[in-house]
């Protein structure tokens, strides 16, 4: 089996020759990894611009999923030092979280959604980067990227502490709001019909360290209905749903796994017990994650590193449902030799199962 027959096998819960893992990293690490083991960056030129791609680290590291963004190369635009502007003309401050940052604007401070500028979802250059991405990762289990995919872009738009008050206080500009966005990316999804892809990992945080950052019941109000909409017409196009949100959401695993949710991310064991869902989803989610990068990879040892891996190794043989991996794309504080102690791990696994 090749890496995409892995994965596919695994997350629907069928027989597959080893367990699929994946070792993500932030910009920062990757750069730091891709120097110290020697590897030169692979240069793409899209939209006039050059595209660095990890690809030759994902080589090494023995990656499963490839990952590609549904926006164009060209469309966050530095307006000053690490200031960036997004296509929805959202600004982040990208001095300290040189991945994502922290929005410094407020589009819609009056909810005019009326002057709202959302971005063309058919715009070609925003599909430009796909082929030479796919030709590049056949053999890995493609999946697009739909970052800030509902309440995120919202609260992108209004601020967080104002959309928390709306929803309680004018619920239906919410409910505007967040159709409008998932109109937009139900175009993206339809247009992206035409290449070859495996799955949608929607990113859409709703959770911190201790719970969620609404009660269910609202999330189940504003959330669930629009996102079954987008994982309905994802599941008719043939491919999987994964969710990437941060926190402790079980409250609504059960929601998710109703509405369609095939592989659960990030799967973060500082926030719930592993063994406990795993057991509780078996057969039902798949999950991805699972490693601790507040913890273990951190501050462990590297034989600390090794007994988690092996721990989510037995795991995942016994479930089955399970792609091994950091519980988010690991920071430049994790040190390079835990890295490797992880990735020894899940290759010597390949010869021992």
């Amino acid at each position: 089996m090749n890496e995409k027959q892995r994965v596919k096998a695994h997350i629907h819960f069928q027989e597959a020759d080893r367990v699929p893992w994946q070792i993500g990293c932030t910009s920062e690490l990757g750069t730091k990894l891709m120097e110290a083991l020697g590897l030169e960056p692979e240069e793409h030129e899209v939209l006039g611009k050059n595209i660095f791609t990890f690809n030759r680290l994902d080589d090494y590291l023995g990656n499963h999923l490839a990952f590609i963004r549904n926006r164009a190369v060209n469309s966050l635009q530095e307006v000053e030092h690490h200031i960036f502007r997004d296509e929805w003309k959202v600004l982040w401050d990208r001095s300290i979280d040189r991945d994502i940052g922290t929005p410094v604007n407020c589009i819609l401070e009056h909810m005019d959604l009326d002057s709202l500028e959302v971005p063309d979802p058919l715009n070609p250059d925003r599909f430009t980067h796909f082929a030479p991405l796919i030709d590049a990762n056949k053999h890995r289990y493609l999946l697009v990227k739909f970052s800030y995919s509902l309440f995120e872009r919202a609260w992108s738009l209004r601020g967080m502490e104002n959309l928390m008050m709306d929803m309680v206080q004018r619920p239906s500009f919410v409910h505007e709001l967040l159709d409008l966005i998932t109109d937009f990316n139900l175009k993206l999804i339809d247009h992206i019909s035409q290449y070859d892809i495996d799955g949608i990992y929607f990113g859409d945080d709703w959770g911190y360290q201790r719970g969620m950052l609404m009660s269910p019941d609202m999330w189940r109000t504003f959330i669930k209905p629009l996102i079954k909409r987008m994982y309905d017409r994802t599941h008719e196009l043939g491919w999987d749903v994964f969710i990437h949100s941060c926190g402790n959401i079980s409250a609504v695993l059960d929601d998710l796994v109703e509405i369609g949710l095939n592989v659960f991310n990030p799967f973060q064991p500082e926030v719930i017990d592993i063994e406990e869902v795993i057991d509780r989803y078996a057969g039902r989610l798949a999950f991805y994650g699972g490693l601790s990068i507040q913890k273990t990879l951190p501050f462990g040892s590297a034989d600390e590193v090794r007994d988690e891996v092996k721990h989510r190794l037995g795991l995942a043989r016994k479930y089955s449902g399970y792609i091994v991996s950091p519980s988010h794309d690991m920071p430049p504080d994790i040190p390079v030799e835990n890295v490797l102690a992880m990735l020894e791990t899940l290759m010597d696994a390949e010869t021992t199962q």
